[in-house]
């Protein structure tokens, strides 16, 4: 998997943070994984069609489960740079 591939948009960007890098891919390789094992090649999705048999819904609800961390990871990153920048803008209070 790299984050070339179309699918891997919907993902976010990669945090910055260690910790947060390797959840995040961890859940990208989950959903990779998933991908690969139902031969889904639907670019505009991570986790293409709805899935038809029930193996492929269980697998479905993982891949689901680990779409949902990615995103929170990256929403958590883009939150803490925007206090980071915001704390940043604002003068020095002076004492």
């Amino acid at each position: 998997m790299t984050d070339e591939e179309p699918w891997t948009a919907d993902l976010g960007t990669a945090p910055r943070g260690e910790k947060e890098k390797a959840a995040w891919w961890r859940a990208a390789c989950t959903i990779a994984a998933y991908r690969d094992r139902y031969g889904i090649t639907d670019d505009r999705t991570p986790l293409g069609a709805a899935p038809e048999s029930t193996s492929q819904k269980i697998d479905a609800i993982r891949a689901r489960a680990a779409l949902n961390r990615a995103h929170a990871i990256t929403n958590d990153e883009q939150s803490a740079q925007q206090v980071r920048q915001t704390a940043a803008a604002r003068p020095a209070r002076s004492l």
